[in-house]
């Protein structure tokens, strides 16, 4: 069979994916504001990390809350014990 002959069957899936990622990728690269927008960044994940730091009440407010959990549930159990006699 001569090579004209054979069915044209595309591209494969993964090498589509591939052409996609390695255009997308070339594109970040020539931006001219990349510089920018990674400081940007920087300043914003420096801010999340600060907002995760150190919280005084974060354990008593646990706590607080197991109690309010506990409660509820023995309460749930009342009255289901006072429903059933």
């Amino acid at each position: 069979m001569a090579i004209s002959q054979i069915p044209d069957r595309g591209a494969p899936p993964q090498s589509a994916a591939n052409l996609a990622l390695a255009q997308v990728t070339l594109e970040a690269l020539l931006m001219p504001n990349g510089k920018a927008e990674v400081g940007r960044l920087r300043m914003v994940r420096d801010e999340r990390q600060e907002d995760l730091g150190d919280d005084p009440l974060g354990p008593a407010s646990g706590i607080v809350n197991g109690l309010r959990l506990s409660v509820i549930l023995w309460s749930f159990i009342a009255l289901v014990v006072l429903l059933m006699r």
